[in-house]
């Protein structure tokens, strides 16, 4: 990708913090989770003791928030986790698990801020974790040089907070047991883990994903670093997707649709993106097309970069995940 068009972009991101930003709240509770079991292996729980907790709360009766610590980043950081209704009620039933994630300018609270998440899901028999991914972390491990540096958004989300919690919640603690999404930067970084790491998920789902933009920050220029961006930008490793049970790509165009306010502007800044987003979907629908990788291609037409469109992906693709792992 050009570098002028990445700073296009990443000017329109700055743009649109506003509506990515608008999950910044919460409220403080008591609570608590279960224990670690026996029965997790032993690569788990190598995982789960990188994190130590600091602090957990309990924001609503299936809501539970915790303050984490772990080498990979400089500070604690925190996750939001989402559990079905009657998880307390069986100790012997397991679920699976779905890992949502924000977009840019915005944090682990998006989802149930203004996502809509709790209501959402509150009939799907599915753990939905939410965690932090840094305002603009590109969930992916920072580099200087060759050198990996914090913070290691990879690292920490990957190897140690799927095996923390499965070692702490009664999870389906497999690959069939595991689906990822996200939205704009955080439908990059569904695709992207699911296809760096096929062995951890068996579904992604992307909504109006920033599927080509990636990081200088991170990983430095792209004409010094082009194997580093390849091996990251969903686009480039599409066919390590072909192992998923499933995989979802919605979008809109960027019009003003029918959830948008009513006079909303074609050049609104949440069109703007929408619309430079909506090319690299197409380009990564047309290549899964041709490399025969069956997919769902939701390209609904009008819509922006906006939550009421977020929350319809997320209605739309929890029943597809929740079938994608029965079948996983």
């Amino acid at each position: 990708m050009a570098i002028a068009a990445r700073a296009r972009l990443s000017a329109l991101a700055l743009l649109a913090g506003g509506a990515l930003a608008a999950g910044c709240g919460g409220t403080a509770g008591g609570g608590a989770a279960d224990s670690p079991t026996a029965a997790k292996s032993s690569s788990t729980l190598a995982g789960a003791r990188a994190i130590t907790v600091v602090a957990r709360q309990r924001p609503s009766a299936r809501l539970e928030e915790w303050t984490l610590r772990t080498p990979a980043l400089r500070e604690p950081t925190r996750v939001r986790v989402l559990l079905p209704v009657g998880y307390g009620s069986d100790r012997r039933r397991r679920y699976p698990v779905l890992y949502l994630l924000h977009g840019a300018d915005s944090d682990y609270r998006a989802w149930t801020r203004d996502g809509d998440a709790e209501a959402i899901t509150a009939r799907t028999p599915m753990i939905v974790v939410m965690p932090d991914g840094g305002a603009m972390g590109w969930y992916t491990d920072w580099y200087q040089g060759d050198r990996p540096v914090q913070p290691r958004w990879e690292t920490y989300h990957v190897g140690e907070l799927v095996p923390w919690v499965d070692a702490t919640y009664r999870t389906i603690a497999a690959r069939r047991g595991r689906a990822i999404a996200g939205l704009s930067m955080g439908g990059y970084g569904a695709l992207s883990y699911a296809a760096r790491h096929p062995g951890t998920f068996a579904a992604a789902a992307s909504f109006s994903g920033a599927l080509e933009i990636g990081s200088s920050d991170a990983w430095g220029e792209w004409s010094a670093n082009e194997s580093r961006w390849r091996a990251h930008l969903p686009i480039s490793i599409a066919t390590r997707l072909r192992s998923l049970a499933l995989v979802e790509l919605r979008t809109g165009d960027g019009r003003p649709g029918p959830l948008d306010r009513r006079g909303t502007r074609p050049g609104c800044d949440a069109c703007a993106l929408e619309r430079f987003l909506h090319r690299s979907n197409v380009r990564l629908h047309a290549r899964l097309q041709a490399r025969g990788i069956r997919h769902v291609w939701d390209d609904y037409g009008p819509g922006t970069h906006d939550w009421p469109y977020w929350r319809r992906d997320l209605r739309e693709t929890l029943p597809d995940l929740v079938q994608a792992l029965a079948r996983a």
